[in-house]
């Protein structure tokens, strides 16, 4: 492979430690991935030398923070390839992104009308919208996977002319199957139907062009792809934006307000009441400059050759069940028959292996694979073929122990 995550590594000092006298072996990216300095050293340096409110201030370091924290915006527009900075909203991550948009749009639902998702979503993507059928009468309907994990060969008769709203996810978190979503999405417009993308999954691996996708909105966490915790992004095309009624009012979305009545911000703020998430913006724009510096096809075919090459050594070892597909993934999800998966999660974290185990905040989507959860192990651009083999390693030592218990 062209692409050496060594090279990488020493950006991530956290990968350096031990974890019960074990090397430390971090697998559980698609849950969050770790940091590199050039992020950590973004957040400092906005403490360190420019800490002010953005918008508000008339002063020195309220100029220097507004004008980085703006950049930020202009930043993560071009990383996701969208026309203008304003149609980029912050959010606290995609959970609250969706919300935003499941509240903005209530209005214009009634009785009989259709929401349409896919058997794949996690539950931030799925809640949202079977609450607001609840509130409006609408119908919740979903698009499934088959029994062997492929979608319908023809799946077009779920877009009627009721269907209101299409949300579907880019990738799987829980089993890493990725969605039609081209195809998807184009017919969800012949219907006149808001279209949305969760891309929490797709952003640290896949070059993202929302014009390209055409969706109408499109939401990500800025925690899985190298960034911090708490921001997010609400992608919108200009006239979806316009037609959201705002989720939360307060400071910072107003223009003027009086005892009678507030004329709302321009976009925008308009969908951003209250203090920003100021370093986390900050810390998100070095995320995506520090992805932008890689090659990013060639991290996505080194993190999707780690999975392959997991997959294989594990279906070649048989007696496991594996709900990943074989390629163009960069998880592994599997189950062992007879042998509890927090059991293995056990034995894999006393040797120093993190991975995760359970639903994956996907519960229906493993009632349909008939399990309770999975097993899953997720690959980022430091992770190496040694971390690979070794999560093989103790896994089918951890399957060998517990079948003689």
């Amino acid at each position: 492979m062209a692409f050496d995550p060594l090279l990488l590594r020493p950006l991530f000092p956290i990968l350096a430690q031990s974890a019960y006298d074990h090397p430390l072996t971090y697998l559980d990216n698609a849950a969050t991935t770790q940091k590199p300095l050039p992020v950590l050293d973004a957040i400092q340096d906005y403490y360190r030398h420019f800490n002010a409110n953005v918008h508000r201030g008339a002063h020195f370091l309220s100029d220097r923070a507004t004008n980085r924290f703006e950049q930020a915006r202009d930043t993560v527009a071009r990383f996701i390839n969208a026309p203008e900075q304003s149609h980029v909203i912050w959010t606290k991550g995609a959970t609250e992104a969706i919300n935003v948009v499941a509240y903005g749009l209530e209005h214009i639902l009634e009785k009989g009308d259709e929401i349409l998702i896919t058997s794949l979503e996690h539950h931030a993507n799925l809640v949202p919208w079977q609450q607001l059928a609840f509130r409006t009468g609408a119908r919740l309907r979903i698009v499934p996977l088959t029994s062997n994990g492929e979608w319908e060969p023809e799946f077009s008769h779920y877009f009627t002319d009721r269907t209101r709203i299409f949300a579907a996810t880019q990738v799987s978190n829980a089993i890493g199957a990725s969605t039609p979503l081209k195809t998807m999405i184009d017919l969800a417009k012949q219907q006149g139907a808001f279209t949305l993308v969760d891309g929490a999954q797709a952003v640290a691996h896949y070059p993202v062009d929302v014009q390209a996708l055409g969706c109408d909105f499109y939401v990500f966490s800025g925690h899985k792809m190298y960034g911090p915790t708490g921001i997010g992004v609400l992608y919108g095309k200009n006239h979806a934006l316009e037609i959201l009624m705002p989720y939360q009012t307060g400071g910072e979305m107003v223009r003027h307000v009086s005892y009678q009545a507030t004329e709302f911000n321009v976009l925008p703020y308009r969908l951003e009441a209250g203090t920003p998430h100021i370093e986390g913006v900050i810390g998100l724009a070095a995320a995506c400059d520090f992805l932008n510096a890689q090659d990013r096809l060639a991290l996505l075919a080194w993190e999707q050759s780690l999975a392959n090459h997991v997959y294989t050594r594990l279906h070649k070892a048989g007696g496991i069940e594996i709900y990943s597909p074989e390629k163009n993934t960069t998880l592994v999800s599997l189950s062992v028959p007879n042998i509890h998966i927090l059991d293995i999660n056990a034995y894999l974290d006393s040797q120093g292996v993190a991975v995760r185990a359970g639903s994956h905040c996907a519960h229906p989507l493993m009632a349909q694979l008939g399990v309770a959860g999975t097993l899953r192990a997720s690959f980022a651009c430091y992770n190496t073929m040694e971390e690979a083999n070794r999560f093989c390693d103790v896994l089918l030592d951890a399957i060998d122990l517990l079948n003689d218990e």
